[in-house]
């Protein structure tokens, strides 16, 4: 069993959440069979779809779990640039992706993941209305924050940075990337420990931030003060 009972019943409340219907793409390396089943040699993948799958039974009908082979759907994989499996992609209406996660969300990842859900789904926090005041002053990011499954101050810290790219609407992109998946991407970056931070690949962010001290770096200093959290 996926969930013990208080869980279970905690992951039913906050699915019971989610506000508009969500379409979540995730790209596997699944083989169809001939009796028309799925086979998954990624043990990564295999444990993703389980998730997803379980969380998509939760949801009376608000998820809706799309998965993708870079085999099989190939020409859908290139248009997205999946290279690395598991990949859960948020895409809206036109087909753009917002967010991405290079991880399988388990651990202290779960938490945020859900978060990131109910965001997409049209759940808005108290300071999303500051991050679209600040739009204009905002140039097209990317953003990628490295996590791991057991860092205890990443599930406070992704759903800051997964939300300015909901409200952007893609404006800002974010891809959230777990360390223990993807060493050669985290050396790339020289991440040494976590939640670190790399926005339009040039400006790090170490540790844990707030939405005001993301929103002082996206507008290099001329957001309004006016309030986040008035």
């Amino acid at each position: 069993m996926l969930f013990s009972e208080n869980e279970l019943n905690n992951v039913k409340r906050e699915m019971s959440k989610l506000k508009n219907k969500v379409v979540l793409k995730l790209f596997t390396d699944f083989k169809t069979q001939e009796d028309g089943s799925k086979s998954r040699l990624c043990m990564s993948c295999e444990g993703t779809h389980e998730l997803l799958k379980s969380l998509e039974d939760l949801s009376n009908g608000k998820l809706t779990i799309e998965e993708l082979s870079i085999e099989e759907h190939s020409e859908e994989a290139r248009k997205y640039n999946v290279i690395r499996i598991p990949a859960i992609l948020f895409v809206d209406d036109s087909g753009k992706e917002i967010i991405r996660y290079s991880a399988h969300p388990t651990g202290s990842e779960f938490v945020p993941f859900l978060n990131s859900i109910q965001y997409f789904s049209g759940v808005r926090p108290f300071y999303a209305d500051q991050i679209l005041t600040h739009l204009k002053k905002i140039e097209k990011s990317n953003m990628k924050i490295f996590i791991t499954p057991t860092c205890p101050y990443c599930p406070v810290t992704v759903p800051v940075l997964t939300l300015f790219a909901i409200v952007s609407k893609g404006k800002i992109t974010a891809e959230v990337i777990d360390v223990n998946l993807n060493p050669d991407i985290a050396m790339k970056y020289q991440v040494q420990g976590v939640p670190h931070t790399v926005i339009n690949e040039k400006d790090h962010i170490y540790g844990m931030f707030s939405p005001q001290d993301l929103l002082d770096k996206l507008t290099k200093g001329e957001r309004d003060f006016g309030g986040m959290y008035a």
